[in-house]
């Protein structure tokens, strides 16, 4: 029986209900996005106030302890609850409408791993009121911290991110079926989308890295709750250098693969032409997921273990470089030869930002491996803000890019003009305030994480600019969410107003439970672009 007939039980079809137990990979998508979002909100809130405690010197508004677990819970919550969740929800939503299916490969196990995901970000965000209060050991979650502090939030913390675990390694198996299975009649390998190439790369490497993730957490927990039994993560105090291949670095840089996926798509569209050598663009993303487990190494010696690296892990992290950015300049080469013809809307301003910061993190990382052991960077609030460009900063600007490009697609109208370009200004220009400032206070010693900092030099000042930054960035959330909510009553989007190339325009906005009566021949990865210019060329005739 078709999916257009399949009879639904009365109890399924109500407002509410009806999404819950919904296996529709559309509805799964959304509500991923939705609780993302939830999470977001949570953890401005918390980015507020550790910007207030370290606003003024030596002040004390949260106290050390409550300041380490308020960090700890910021980044949990943006890397694991809203990062690659948002990832998550954009590719269960629009892979098989790029790829031209009627479905999910395996709907129930799509919405197993929401569930997952749900009740994950749930149990990490009410272990901050359990026995022992928040984790401080930081979003990755190395030892020694995650195995000394007492507490039941503790222990709550880590099952939250091992549900999320499982839930990622559901939605890779998932997509990795779909993408193989489920294509276009006439859809090989070159003709697929580059969003549906990076969620393709990110699925495999997530199988790979976070597997290995899971075991760690669960070494941990079985440490803590069996006190010397699983005790090979330290030596002399000391963290042993293997625990750090079992811990969350690996699989949170993964999901950059997909982040330039969504800005390859933005890129073409608002270009009006195809990305520039998309064949080396979809190598590169193949070579970023394959040089991340370098990244750890990396990483494992140069702050999770405190050894100075040597000089061919120096080379090799410079290596790990490469792919990233040549995808960087195809992707500026594309929008420098359709610079005249250029459309800036919204998606493209937040593509266009993402861009300008993912330059900015790759150039510190350089300094970084070059030159932090020397001018003493490493442990300081420069690498701090080389995270945060390198990894958040970009894909905050090219998800909310995407969302904004593919919100008529998934509700069926457009959201404001203007709101979202203030929105995507307020951003930008917030995130720098509060995150450029970071390289010039590591240049001033000022340790990361710290919950607070005595005044010396110009640190006052550059602190305070941090926070103004924050403030700024809170504001262009606020005019992004008033757009959201304005969009309930907004402009009739129509099946594709951007004029895309994709497959997921064909189909109506929102698309119907079978997402399409018929496909358009597939001849390349811009089949509705071809669609248009062989209907000009009939209508010149």
């Amino acid at each position: 029986m078709s999916s257009k007939t399949q009879p639904v039980a009365e109890w399924h079809r109500g407002r509410v209900v009806s999404w819950l137990v919904s296996v529709d990979h559309k509805r799964i998508g959304a509500l991923y996005l939705g609780w993302a979002g939830v999470f977001f909100l949570i953890a401005g809130v918390l980015t507020l106030l550790m910007r207030l405690q370290v606003t003024r010197p030596d002040t004390s508004i949260l106290g050390s302890g409550t300041y380490r677990g308020v960090l700890t819970m910021h980044g949990t919550l943006l890397v694991f609850f809203v990062l690659l969740p948002a990832v998550t929800g954009l590719a269960t939503y629009l892979v098989p409408l790029m790829i031209g299916a009627r479905r999910i490969a395996m709907p129930g196990a799509a919405a197993t791993g929401l569930w997952l995901f749900v009740f994950g970000g749930v149990a990490v965000v009410l272990s901050a009121f359990a026995g022992g209060g928040a984790s401080q050991a930081g979003w990755t979650a190395f030892p020694p911290l995650a195995l000394t502090q007492e507490g039941s939030g503790t222990d709550l913390w880590l099952i939250g991110l091992l549900l999320l675990a499982l839930s990622l390694v559901l939605t890779a198996v998932n997509l990795i079926a779909t993408i193989r299975s489920l294509r276009a009649e006439e859809m090989g390998w070159p003709n697929t989308p580059m969003f549906t190439w990076a969620v393709y790369v990110w699925s495999w490497l997530t199988l790979v890295l976070v597997p290995v993730a899971a075991v760690g957490l669960v070494l941990v927990l079985l440490e803590r709750k069996f006190a010397g039994s699983f005790d090979f993560f330290l030596d002399g105090g000391a963290v042993e250098p293997k625990v750090i291949w079992l811990f969350g670095q690996s699989f949170a840089y993964a999901a950059l693969v997909p982040v330039f996926g969504i800005l390859a798509e933005i890129v073409a569209v608002f270009a009006g032409r195809a990305i520039a050598n998309a064949r080396v663009l979809a190598q590169s993303l193949v070579g970023i997921g394959g040089l991340t487990v370098l990244l750890v190494l990396y990483h494992a010696y140069s702050t999770g273990v405190g050894k100075k690296p040597s000089v061919l892990l120096l080379l090799l992290a410079v290596l790990a470089a490469v792919p990233s950015v040549v995808a960087l300049g195809l992707l500026k080469t594309t929008l420098w030869r359709a610079r005249s013809s250029l459309r800036w809307t919204a998606p493209l301003l937040f593509a266009g930002g993402a861009l300008v910061l993912f330059a900015i993190g790759i150039l510190s990382a350089l300094v970084l491996a070059v030159f932090g052991n020397d001018r003493g960077l490493r442990g300081t609030a420069f690498g701090v803000a080389h995270a945060h460009y390198l990894l958040w900063g970009t894909a905050l600007l090219a998800l909310l890019g995407g969302i904004v490009y593919w919100w008529p697609k998934i509700f069926g109208r457009l959201l404001d003009t203007g709101l979202t370009r203030a929105a995507a200004v307020a951003l930008f220009v917030g995130f720098n305030c509060t995150f450029f400032v970071g390289f010039l206070l590591g240049d001033q010693g000022q340790p990361r994480g710290a919950a607070s900092f005595s005044a010396h030099g110009s640190t006052a000042a550059y602190n305070l600019i941090s926070t103004v930054g924050a403030f700024v960035t809170a504001f262009g959330v606020l005019v992004f969410l008033l757009a959201v909510v304005r969009a309930h009553n907004g402009t009739r989007a129509g099946n594709d107003p951007w004029l895309a190339d994709t497959l997921e325009w064909y189909t109506t906005s929102p698309p119907p439970p079978h997402n399409f009566d018929s496909v358009p021949r597939v001849a390349s990865a811009r089949p509705l672009a071809d669609l248009r210019e062989a209907l000009e060329k009939r209508n010149a005739l």
